[in-house]
Formats: structure tokens, C-alpha cells, sequence
């Protein structure tokens, strides 16, 4: 792996931790509550199925929600009408957690800079570097609600040139 992509990778991935920390953070009570606009778990679940699609490496591999029979609505098109418990989220995460090992995989910053395989308009660097956002976005969002409530909130996790700290 390359420096540049080295660099996403980790940073991908220590912000991946930190949404994944929501989860230890938010009450039991929380999780199934609607809180600024949605039910906390599906920010967690929307934000996790979005990196499950854009880390599919061709068109032809399908996208399959995995909880599809519980409606739970991960682009918020409604409001669940199921739930996923916190441990099947963990899960979840795990097993995304290993599909970005693969992602990145073999990968080197020329990798960065060609066209994206689900969507050609944009780069490789762009889906990274959008994911990275989007998690930032719906972890800072979760920590909005965990703090309206005066809840402890899960501790930013910096990166100072070494190996994530988890």
C-alpha cells in the first residue's frame, strides 16, 4: 500500500471507530427513540449501509441490505417500522470492518485517481475521502443528540503520525 492511500485507509478507518463508539455511548432507552429528526439507530445503520454500497468493487456485485425484512429504511425514506439491536450492529460493523481490509487491499495511489467502478464520474479518492465525511457527519450528529440529553459522549480519536489508537 502506497502512502497516500495508507493515509485514507486510516483515516477511513479511525473514523469508522468513532462511529462505531456511538453505539457503546447511547442508552439502551436511546436507541430505538427518534432524536433529531431520526431514530438514533438509524443514523448508525444509514451511515454503515452507505459504506457497505460504495465498497462494492464492481456494478455487478449485488447490494443487499441484510435487514431488509425489518423496514428499517436505511436512506430515511420512512421511519423503521423494525429495529436491529446494538449487538447486530456491532456485528454489522464487523463484518464491514473486514470488507474495507479488502477494499484497500492490494490497492496503490495510482488506484486513487481512476474512475470508480459503481460510478465513473468520480475517483476511487472520492468515495473514500466522501465516506470519511459522511461518517464525521452522523457520528457528530449522534454526539448532538447524546450531549442534548447531557450523556457522555464517546472521546474524539486523534491521529498523530502512528498507528490509530484505539
Amino acid at each position: 500500500m502506497n502512502t497516500v492511500i495508507r493515509h485514507l485507509y486510516t483515516h477511513l478507518t479511525i473514523s469508522f471507530d468513532m462511529l462505531m463508539d456511538e453505539i457503546d455511548h447511547c442508552p439502551d432507552d436511546l436507541w430505538n427513540t427518534e432524536a433529531g429528526g431520526f431514530v438514533f439507530f438509524q443514523q448508525v445503520y444509514h451511515t454503515v449501509m452507505g459504506m457497505l454500497f460504495w465498497t462494492r468493487t464492481e456494478k455487478t456485485i449485488p447490494f443487499e441490505d441484510p435487514f431488509k425484512e425489518r423496514n428499517l429504511y436505511p436512506e430515511f425514506e420512512r421511519k423503521p417500522h423494525g429495529s436491529i439491536s446494538k449487538e447486530e450492529m456491532k456485528n454489522l460493523g464487523e463484518r464491514l470492518r473486514g470488507l474495507l481490509e479488502k477494499f484497500f487491499a492490494e490497492k496503490d495511489d495510482a488506484w486513487l485517481l481512476l474512475p470508480n467502478a459503481l460510478f465513473d464520474k468520480i475517483l476511487n479518492m472520492d468515495v473514500i475521502l466522501a465516506q470519511i465525511r459522511h461518517i464525521q457527519y452522523h457520528a457528530g450528529h449522534c454526539d448532538s443528540i447524546l450531549r442534548e440529553r447531557n450523556l457522555k459522549v464517546p472521546e474524539y480519536r486523534d491521529y498523530f503520525g502512528d498507528e490509530p489508537s484505539a
